[in-house]
């Protein structure tokens, strides 16, 4: 549940992120990183990333497919 929240949230600052990137896409890479809404759309990939490993940053890792039978 938490996971889908830390996603969704990385997902709308990401699409912000990307809303105010817009008109430096064509630019070059330096305009692009001077932009204003660079560290938006960054932030929104860290977060995004941080939920997919959510499980692993708080060692709660689940026990799909392993069997304590061996």
């Amino acid at each position: 549940m938490i996971k889908k929240i830390i996603i969704g949230i990385g997902v709308i600052v990401f699409l912000i992120g990307l809303i105010l990137q817009s008109k430096y896409f064509t630019q070059g890479y330096t305009k692009f990183i001077e932009g204003e809404g660079y560290i938006t759309f960054m932030a929104g990939l860290i977060i995004i990333i941080l939920g997919f490993a959510f499980n692993l940053l708080t060692g709660d890792m689940p026990d799909e497919g392993r069997s304590n039978n061996s």
